[in-house]
């Protein structure tokens, strides 16, 4: 089995592939920039099983088609494409430039276009695969000071729905998982922005108390890339330790 995890260097995408890796699959990880991360994924990565390192920026068709086509050059194939990309920039909105909206809304949204189109017809020829989308609640509640970031993962949900009707009838699922604060260096620049530690901003804003780690993350995404459920395609899968169910609050200094 074979699986492509984009932005897999570190965080979330780290914990998916050494994840994937133990499960048996070949990983090809993706790094935009810091391949002495990647090169750190990789490492943990062939502990377990194969792997590739792929430095591309999948925000463009160039670094899609060439993080695809070196999976397949590589492995032969692919079953799993996770996406997982991502960049989280918070700011009040009268301050986002379109430079920087375009940034956030490529990094988060169109790269899982980009990657899932390089990918999709390889798994339509064997009438089989998976594609898992890494989202955030920030795309189903919306989160103040965050209006690009929440604005593409929304979109990633409608990606995620609107495909998993198109090619479900192809042996194809296609799920996301919508994670709330992880412990990764995304979620904790998120907290100092609004001037508040991990543990401060977890007792306010969750039900358990604690951020997600990501390998909770990755072990959700082992059991949908595994087949172990078959039968469950265009669903978002919430682990966000119960802040969506406290009141919403702002990521702002007052809140």
């Amino acid at each position: 089995m074979i699986a492509i995890v984009t932005g897999s260097g570190r965080g979330i995408g780290r914990s998916i592939a050494v994840r994937l890796a133990k499960e048996g699959f070949a990983v090809a990880i993706n790094v935009k920039r810091h391949l002495d991360e990647g090169e750190e994924t990789l490492r943990e990565v062939e502990r377990y099983s194969r792997g590739i390192l792929v430095q591309a920026d999948v925000a463009t068709r160039e670094g899609a088609a060439a993080l695809v086509g070196e999976a397949l050059r590589a492995f032969g194939s692919v079953d799993v494409l996770v996406n997982n990309a991502g960049l989280g920039i918070a700011r009040p909105l009268a301050e986002v430039d379109e430079a920087l909206w375009d940034k956030l809304i490529d990094t988060n949204l169109k790269s899982v276009y980009l990657v899932t189109k390089e990918v999709l017809p390889h798994m339509i020829g064997k009438r089989r695969g998976s594609i898992i989308n890494i989202t955030s609640i920030a795309g189903m509640t919306g989160l103040a000071n965050l209006v690009p970031y929440s604005a593409a993962k929304a979109g990633v949900i409608g990606f995620t729905k609107a495909l998993a009707a198109e090619v479900g009838s192809m042996g194809i699922t296609v799920n996301a998982i919508a994670a709330g604060l992880v412990k990764t260096k995304m979620g904790d620049s998120l907290v100092k922005y609004v001037g508040k530690t991990e543990d401060e901003w977890a007792a306010d804003h969750t039900l358990t108390g604690s951020a997600v780690d990501p390998d909770e993350v990755a072990e959700l995404v082992a059991v949908l890339a595994t087949g172990r459920i078959r039968n469950m395609t265009g669903q978002v899968l919430v682990i966000d330790s119960g802040s969506s169910l406290v009141e919403s609050r702002r990521f702002s200094s007052s809140g």
